[in-house]
């Protein structure tokens, strides 16, 4: 931690990397289920029975490659979202590392513009 009591932390690559995973594991639950998508009448019990099996197993399918495809969207953003941070907070850590204090007593200092600031009384 700095003098000044600011630090930066980018922590997300683990959050991303995490979302990416289960993104994986969703793509191995897809396949799984992929492979029971076609139940015939003496496995189910039943012509109703297997064909309302297949309709469930086909909507688990579908469910599972959309979760899958959301979890690795959501890691890869989170990873540019992160990527885009750092470059920042080392811009403003460059930026503040310049930055002097000086003491409070004395006028206040005049802004750009010539009028003090309305803030330099605190």
């Amino acid at each position: 931690m700095g003098f000044d009591g600011y630090q930066i932390k980018a922590g997300l690559t683990g959050q991303a990397q995490q979302l990416g995973d289960a993104g994986t594991d969703m793509d191995g639950v897809g396949l799984a289920v992929k492979s029971r998508t076609s139940y015939w009448y003496a496995d189910a019990g039943g012509e109703d029975a297997a064909s309302a099996l297949n309709a469930f197993v086909k909507a688990w399918e579908a469910e599972a490659k959309t979760l899958a495809s959301a979890l690795h969207e959501l890691g890869g953003k989170v990873q540019s979202a992160k990527n885009s941070y750092g470059g920042s907070d080392g811009l403003v850590r460059t930026s503040v590392a310049g930055v002097s204090v000086c003491s409070v007593s004395g006028p206040p200092a005049p802004t750009r513009s010539g009028h003090s600031s309305v803030l330099s009384s605190y």
